[in-house]
């Protein structure tokens, strides 16, 4: 039976292997599973035996088991090793958090079993309690996206994640690790991007990312300067924006580093030995480009700058340049130079081409003139750029004799005339002018008769023999010499009526003077012009023309326009003024002026001056603004070109002053008015705001009193009685009212006004009751005073009164004082009818107050009233307050709406 259990088992596994083997049973669990974690590069490698090709991988987050990767791969075994190779690339760090993975195998029906679990720690294990952000400076092209993860150490609380000042949502991995993920990221700054990690009381942890471009650099070429060196520059492309130094772009040329190109920043690279051929690689952490470029020795060649450029002789119209080489080679090289000269803000070029040309001759300069020279040069042969310039040279040029002189004779009658020239430019004088020499001779006179002249002459007046004619020889000095003597010989005087007159007319603003050729003009013909009805020494110009010419034109519009246009304003006026076009300027009669307002596009007249010695103009009205005003002159033929003025129109100063002064008064008035009319509608507001009313005492219980005088004299038997109590103060003050007996008795002699308005006032008497301990306690009326109507006999005990000051605690300062006071006027005395022997130290008479007083006539009301006699409180209460009069102001009868 055991026999038959082995064999039914080994069928069943030989049947098993073999559906293994076609595919149609469940392949093995893979084994053998290893894992290679390449922390920089974020990947993980794994290894493992199977037979199968085909495999289903799953890898976890370790803690929370969150699946990370589910994917089914085709791997195939390494021939040499049967091991299966596969790497996964983590798009975080693999340090962030533990990973678990495991594998099965799969055919077409089935699957095997999953293999074991396979972890690969991470930082966030209990061993490691700190707090950590990985990665850490990294570098990455602009525009990827990155995960950073934090770890947070135990026992603390993660907050946030900041990527630079942006706060990231955070996802949590495990326990103590949360990560973001930043997409698209920019360019980082000089430092880096800065990846920072709060938890809720401090900074726990960070991380600096830089972001940036490989590089981008463009355009190798490669010269030679020495004819033997090559020397390579290449376009520098965009900032990479990597500033660690280990980040920097690195170059080599033909496989050699070049070194300079970093430290220099000039982006070349220098090769001893010219090689035709260059490879430039540059290389930074996120990327590299290579350049090349070839070419002939003979065809890079870029010279250096001349050294030592000097003039070795400088004469008045050439100058003689010399210069040196500091490259031996060049000494036969065939070459061309370029020199440039630049003088009054002229300049000039010139080449000049030779083998190793070293020096050249400038000919052509003005004597007495500057100059300035740069010289640069190059090959000749295959001609690749322009050398290095030198630096600029100064030549100074010497003087020579001034060029001739253009002289004319003006003869005014028949014996006296006077010799003109015109004025030598800078240019013709070929040098600073002495002055000049006129010399004259006749045929009558032996010689020359010389005059010298200074320098800002321009005529000379001359003599005339009615016998023969004379010859004027003018002649420019400088201190190189004297130029070549221009003669003129005295023509014949003729009148204005000996002269043939025609008519000439004028077209575009000119006019054409024509005469038929004279075959006996051998030297020429002299136009002459001068104003008409000049008398007297005339302004002459003359144009002195080849005997080939037979016409002549003259232009009859001004020249220049009119000479120092100039506004000036008064008030809203503007008188403009100007001075009259020179007479030398002047190619015509001036018949006037036109005064044109300048606006955006074109101009509009304002007056035409037909009077042309009128020389200003008033334009009347304008307002305030910016004007531009044009005068131009005019002749029978047309204007000039004219002249421009601007403008701008200020208020004037008495006026200015004027508003300065109104404006302001003007502002407070109205305000003042606008003040006090809101005031008087909200006068109700206004009042109860600033000056609200004060109210009056209050008194409980009816107060009121009389209008009559009341008497409650005591009957003739009434007397008084003293109660002695120990408790009694004596410093206190004590009424005694006077028997009517003794008081009649004493006033017999005094009339009695019955018919009086002023009430009855009960006389009464002070005294001192005694230095009872109980100064400030009151009796109670009821209890201290007996009255009988009907009886003959009435005892009255009265208690002391309060002092004021005994209140001064409830009502404070300031209340209730009507008997303190003393004032002036009519007076009520009370005098004691008795005394008392044991009563008579101490006492002190009230003062007396005026009858017509608040104080006395709301104390007249009360005073005689048996509640007067046997109160022992003041009549008015201690927390009553006057009601104080309001001032009768213009403030007070304006809140109240008095007029």
């Amino acid at each position: 039976m055991q026999g038959w259990v082995t064999l039914a088992l080994l069928l069943s596994l030989g049947v098993k292997r073999s559906l293994t083997q076609n595919g149609l049973g469940e392949p093995p669990v893979p084994r053998g599973l290893t894992s290679n974690p390449d922390l920089p590069a974020q990947t993980l490698s794994l290894r493992w035996q199977s037979d199968s090709s085909l495999f289903d991988l799953e890898i976890f987050h370790t803690e929370l088991m969150n699946v990370v990767l589910n994917e089914t791969v085709a791997v195939k075994a390494d021939p040499v090793t049967g091991l299966h190779s596969w790497t996964w690339h983590s798009p975080l760090p693999l340090e962030c958090t533990s990973l678990s993975v495991h594998i099965r195998a799969r055919n077409q029906l089935s699957v095997s079993q999953w293999s074991p679990l396979q972890t690969i720690p991470g930082s966030d294990i209990p061993v490691k309690s700190e707090s950590y952000m990985f990665p850490q400076d990294k570098m990455v092209p602009v525009g990827s996206n990155m995960s950073f993860c934090c770890i947070v150490k135990e026992k603390e609380d993660f907050k946030e994640i900041m990527y630079g000042r942006q706060e990231m949502n955070a996802t949590r991995l495990s326990r103590r690790t949360y990560a973001i993920t930043v997409t698209n990221q920019p360019a980082s700054g000089n430092t880096g991007t800065n990846v920072i990690c709060f938890s809720q009381r401090l900074t726990l942890t960070g991380a600096v990312v830089f972001v940036g471009y490989p590089p981008g650099d463009e355009g190798l070429v490669c010269e030679t300067r020495d004819l033997a060196s090559a020397e390579c520059s290449w376009k520098k492309g965009r900032d990479t924006r990597l500033r660690m130094k280990r980040s920097r772009t690195k170059y080599t040329l033909n496989g050699r580093d070049c070194l300079e190109a970093n430290e220099k920043k000039t982006w070349w690279c220098s090769s001893k030995v010219w090689e035709e051929n260059w490879t430039l690689v540059a290389r930074n952490p996120l990327g590299t480009v290579q350049l090349t470029d070839s070419a002939q020795l003979t065809d890079r060649v870029h010279l250096l700058a001349p050294a030592n450029v000097t003039v070795v002789e400088v004469k008045a119209w050439s100058a003689t340049l010399q210069w040196s080489w500091s490259v031996a080679a060049y000494k036969k090289l065939e070459m061309v130079c370029q020199l440039r000269l630049f003088t009054h803000e002229l300049s000039s070029t010139r080449n000049y081409g030779g083998p190793g040309l070293s020096s050249v001759v400038l000919e052509g300069l003005w004597p007495d003139s500057d100059y300035t020279v740069t010289l640069r040069c190059g090959s000749k042969h295959s001609f690749w750029k322009w050398g290095d310039e030198s630096g600029p040279y100064r030549i100074h040029t010497k003087m020579d004799r001034p060029d001739a002189l253009d002289v004319w004779m003006w003869m005014d009658s028949s014996n006296t005339g006077c010799v003109f020239w015109k004025p030598l430019s800078v240019r013709k004088s070929h040098g600073a002018l002495d002055g000049y020499e006129v010399s004259q001779s006749s045929a009558e006179e032996d010689g020359w008769t010389t005059v010298s002249l200074p320098p800002g002459n321009f005529s000379y007046p001359i003599i005339l023999n009615n016998s023969s004619d004379i010859t004027v020889a003018v002649a420019a000095r400088n201190p190189a010499g004297l130029s070549q003597p221009s003669t003129v010989t005295t023509p014949a005087y003729r009148a204005d009526s000996q002269l043939s007159v025609s008519e000439l007319l004028g077209t575009n603003g000119s006019f054409v003077l024509s005469w038929e050729p004279n075959v006996n003009a051998s030297s020429g013909y002299v136009v002459e012009w001068f104003p008409t009805g000049c008398s007297g020494l005339c302004p002459v110009d003359w144009k002195k023309l080849p005997e080939s010419d037979s016409s002549f034109t003259v232009n009859s519009v001004p020249s220049q326009s009119v000479s120092e246009l100039s506004p000036n304003q008064t008030g809203s006026d503007v008188l403009l003024s100007w001075r009259a076009t020179d007479m030398k300027q002047q190619r015509g009669f001036i018949r006037g002026y036109t005064i044109y307002l300048a606006n955006a596009a074109h101009l509009d007249l304002i007056a035409n001056i037909t009077d042309p010695e009128v020389q200003s103009y008033r334009v009347k009205g304008l307002s305030l603004s910016s004007y531009k005003f044009v005068v131009k002159a005019y002749t029978s033929a047309g204007e000039d070109a004219g002249a421009t003025v601007a403008i701008k129109m200020e208020m004037d100063t008495a006026d200015m002053l004027f508003v300065g002064i109104l404006v302001p008064l003007g502002i407070m008035f109205c305000c003042l008015i606008l003040i006090s009319i809101c005031c008087y509608k909200k006068r109700e507001w206004v009042k109860k705001a600033f000056y609200p009313e004060i109210p009056g005492p209050k008194v409980p219980g009816d107060w009121s009193s009389p209008q009559g005088p009341l008497d409650v004299k005591p009957s003739p038997h009434s007397l008084v009685h003293i109660v002695e109590s120990p408790e009694w103060d004596f410093t206190k003050e004590g009424l005694f009212p006077v028997p009517e007996e003794e008081e009649e008795s004493e006033n017999d002699n005094i009339e009695v006004d019955t018919d009086s308005d002023e009430p009855a006032l009960l006389r009464y008497y002070n005294q001192v009751v005694g230095d009872g301990s109980h100064s400030n306690q009151v009796s109670d009326s009821s209890g201290s005073s007996t009255a009988s109507v009907g009886s003959t006999q009435t005892e009255i005990t009265y208690a002391g009164i309060q002092s004021p000051t005994s209140s001064q605690g409830v009502c404070g300062g300031g209340s209730y004082r009507p008997q303190m006071q003393s004032v002036a006027g009519p007076k009520i005395e009370f005098e004691a009818d008795f005394q008392d022997d044991g009563l008579n130290t101490g006492y002190k008479p009230q003062g007396s107050w005026q009858l017509d007083s608040p104080e006395a006539e709301n104390l007249s009301g009360s005073l005689g009233s048996p509640t007067s006699v046997t109160s022992s409180q003041f009549l008015i209460p201690e927390c009553s307050e006057e009601k104080p009069q309001p001032p009768n102001t213009w403030f007070h009868n304006l809140l109240s709406g008095k007029s």
